[in-house]
């Protein structure tokens, strides 16, 4: 199949006619929905498909787009577009993909769409492998308070932004586009950013990369690819080893080191020193060191732009989260229930340590493994993740379209994390998990169900059976 490569997609945006066609397989998932309301806001005419109907699919038909439930070669070959768009979730055998081909129309990744938009703006990444989505809504929210209009790329829903993408309207005076750049299918070095942010760097997505050091080239050359500066956490010692030498580099973090360096106090607010000035003090409403470190990297971005740091304080302080991210979803007397996407050890440990802190009680958790070879790949480290937890329940893994790999699998994890002290049950499914949680709460307990599948289906009828 013929890609449209960065250049040739920014060719097609030139020269497209409004209105134009453009089609979108796997139209119903959040990186995907929110590419359509680009293409909305830029004037282009939206179809696509999806397997199933969701609420980013119900939105996108309130604004006038074509959604197909099913993919079916018929559905793209009658709307015949200008250019057939699908993600990395979709396989290349896809019978929509397989007809596009044949009919030899422009066929493109989401990521160099995306990529394409964002050039055609003043375009500031959010790169890294943990906190991404976060600091991209943080950014974006900050910059709407503080009057800039950005546009803004975010993959997980954020309310206070309404929608979760929004392209800027032409004519506007080169506003700030801020993106959330995704590095797990080699996709992040066809972002050519004016500035980007880069929070950190893992041994992560190695089903896809061969190993660590081609993580490492990925996120090298996406930094040689931004024109201007490049803002990176002087916490994470591999990123101080890869950027070290980066011109127009900012560094930011609680390190001795850092350009701007955060200072948590007693009360949980924190003082942002940049070098040896004082640049002020600032609160969020989200918990732990990775979110001030995240809102630190917002700060020095925004400060660095010319904002003043009362107006940024005001505007951080107001912002409430992505969903799932940390997002309590129930609350009383008795009970509070937090729903998190966290699926990386490190997530999971610096989740439930925030959690914790916080909240007081007993900490009962419900985790959902995500892919069979990341759960392979990292064992050893899940096992060491559950330490703040009281009460632990492991359910099965959630494939996330891989094939089964021999002996991975809930019940094993929950035996290793038992070997290092730490007892955890396994749960064989959802369902058996939701009964078992059900039946072992008491008064004063607080509830995190933590992964990136479908763990979030029980966390909500959790909260509705409490109510």
């Amino acid at each position: 199949m013929k890609r449209l490569n960065r250049e040739e997609m920014a060719q097609w945006l030139t020269e497209a006619t409004p209105g134009a066609p453009v089609y979108l397989v796997g139209i119903g998932g959040c990186g995907m929905s929110g590419l359509a309301h680009l293409l909305l806001d830029a004037g282009f005419a939206v179809h696509g498909s999806d397997l199933q109907e969701n609420v980013e699919v119900r939105q996108l038909r309130e604004r006038g787009a074509e959604i197909f439930i099913g993919h079916a070669p018929e559905q793209l070959i009658n709307v015949r577009p200008g250019l057939v768009v699908y993600s990395s979730a979709i396989r290349t055998d896809n019978p929509e993909l397989a007809a596009a081909e044949q009919q030899s129309l422009p066929v493109a990744r989401r990521a160099v769409l995306l990529a394409a938009l964002a050039h055609r703006r003043r375009g500031v990444c959010i790169a890294g492998m943990h906190g991404k989505s976060t600091t991209t809504a943080l950014l974006a929210y900050t910059l709407e308070s503080l009057g800039a209009k950005p546009g803004y790329a975010v993959g997980a829903l954020a309310p206070q932004l309404g929608c979760h993408a929004r392209f800027s309207a032409d004519g506007a005076d080169d506003p700030f586009f801020v993106v959330e750049a995704d590095e797990s299918d080699g996709t992040l070095r066809e972002f050519h950013p004016r500035q980007s942010i880069v929070l950190n760097i893992d041994e992560e997505h190695l089903d896809f990369y061969s190993n660590f050091e081609a993580v490492c080239d990925e996120f090298s050359t996406f930094a040689a690819q931004t024109s201007g500066t490049l803002f990176y956490c002087a916490d994470d010692s591999r990123l101080v080893e890869l950027y070290s030498g980066q011109p127009e580099a900012v560094t930011f973090g609680f390190h001795s080191t850092a350009d701007y360096r955060a200072e948590i106090q007693a009360d949980h607010s924190f003082i942002v020193w940049r070098g040896e000035a004082r640049l002020g003090e600032f609160t969020i409403r989200l918990f732990g060191e990775k979110n001030v470190s995240n809102a630190v990297a917002t700060i020095a971005f925004l400060h660095h732009n010319g904002f003043s740091s009362e107006e940024i304080a005001n505007a951080v302080a107001g912002f409430r989260g992505v969903e799932r991210r940390q997002q309590e979803i129930f609350r009383d007397e008795r009970f509070r229930i937090f729903d998190d996407y966290g699926h990386h050890p490190r997530e999971i440990t610096a989740t439930l340590r925030a959690i914790k802190e916080q909240c007081g009680g007993r900490l009962v958790v419900a985790f959902q493994p995500h892919r069979y070879s990341r759960t392979q790949h990292l064992l050893s480290e899940f096992a060491e993740s559950f330490g703040d937890a009281d009460l632990l329940w492991v359910t099965e893994v959630y494939a996330a379209s891989e094939t089964p790999i021999a002996d991975v699998n809930g019940q094993r994890l929950a035996a290793a994390i038992s070997k290092q002290g730490q007892p955890a049950s396994y749960a064989a499914s959802l369902e058996v998990l939701r009964e078992k949680m059900r039946a072992a709460l008491q008064p004063g307990d607080v509830v995190v169900f933590i992964g990136a599948g479908d763990i979030t289906r029980v966390a909500h009828e959790l909260a509705a059976d409490l109510k």
